[in-house]
């Protein structure tokens, strides 16, 4: 997560547990999704989203 912040904002470093949330967050939507019965074919915006904005501020 650390390399692919740092190539598309090297002026903003990710602390380790900024870049652990946001896989943990990305990990976790799917999982509820599939406990749910929900089809995953439309998250994949969701997931990418989610950890853009995590690791953005």
């Amino acid at each position: 997560m650390d390399a692919l912040v740092a190539e598309r904002r090297p002026d903003r470093p990710v602390s380790p547990m900024a870049g652990t949330a946001a896989i943990g967050a990305v990990v976790h939507l799917p999982a509820t999704a599939i406990e749910e019965g929900r089809d995953l074919s439309s998250m994949s915006g969701v997931l990418a989203g989610t950890a853009y904005r995590l690791l953005s501020d």
